[in-house]
């Protein structure tokens, strides 16, 4: 089955930028592309407010309209929408659930509906099966051919690790790995000092053994993978390798428990330049 890569349009430029991307990732892929816009239709109107026919014509024309935009870029890419009647965070949700994964708009007011895109993007990123990417209306990076993940060497993630090594590869980019870990209090001065600190120099080096033990496990030899560890909090670190990255891959904290999205997730989220993926753990 060749699953399909999800995205959520709602017509805000937020949405709008993560279809695009979604077609690229789609057209590099050789996945289908699937456009769905999520409302819970009621069966009569308000008083003063447009009709329910009116609105889904609305809903209907903006699908059609971002799908066709698409084509013009990738004449070739399978292209289908969907008007899901739920509520948006439990229909996208239960819509990724076939998917390769889904792309949302990080924030952004969600166009005609009024939807407040930021809020449900970050419920999708913490439930959702598949992995969920997060794209910043303001994306416009030059593409730099490196995808950054971060992996905890003592407790790594066999999911984030194996979306970032297929998506490096798919998109012939290295793979930068950060594990960032917490030096102990004296250790927290100047770079000179911490060459200097034998005790920190000997524990770093442990660090970076441990991770690239991880990568040795599971790489192979189609990527180009840089090991880096970093003295730091993790969520500042991968800040900073992620700078000019094309993407940043982390995971969703909490094995086993729907919804936690975790505040590495949420910081970087809330703060990295480049797009952001959240795998869950499985």
């Amino acid at each position: 089955m060749n699953r399909p890569v999800l995205a959520a349009v709602d017509g805000s430029p937020a949405s709008l930028a993560a279809a695009r991307w979604a077609a690229d990732e789609a057209a590099r892929c050789g996945a289908p592309l699937r456009l769905v816009h999520a409302w819970p239709w009621p069966q009569r109107a308000a008083p003063g407010l447009p009709g329910v026919s009116e609105v889904r014509g609305q809903a209907l024309c903006l699908l059609a309209d971002t799908a066709e935009d698409l084509r013009t870029d990738h004449p070739d890419l399978n292209v289908c929408t969907a008007l899901l009647d739920e509520p948006a965070r439990q229909g996208i949700v239960a819509a990724a659930r076939d998917a390769r994964l889904v792309v949302l708009g990080s924030r952004g007011l969600g166009g005609f509906t009024g939807l407040l895109l930021g809020s449900v993007s970050l419920a999708v990123a913490a439930r959702a099966d598949c992995p969920a990417v997060l794209i910043r209306d303001e994306h416009q990076q030059p593409p730099a051919g490196q995808v950054v993940a971060g992996i905890d060497a003592h407790d790594p993630s066999e999911a984030v690790l194996e979306f970032a090594l297929e998506t490096a590869h798919s998109r012939g980019a290295d793979l930068r790995v950060v594990h960032a870990w917490d030096p102990p209090p004296w250790w927290r001065s100047s770079p000179e000092e911490q060459r200097a600190d034998w005790a920190g120099a000997v524990r770093a080096q442990k660090e970076l053994r441990e991770l690239q033990q991880v990568i040795r496990d599971h790489a192979s030899g189609d990527v180009k993978v840089i090991e880096e560890v970093r003295p730091s909090g993790a969520a500042k670190a991968l800040l900073q390798a992620a700078e000019h990255a094309d993407l940043l891959v982390v995971g969703r904290s909490g094995r086993g428990r729907p919804g936690h999205l975790g505040s590495v997730a949420h910081a970087v989220i809330h703060h990295a330049r480049c797009p952001v993926a959240v795998v869950p753990h499985g």
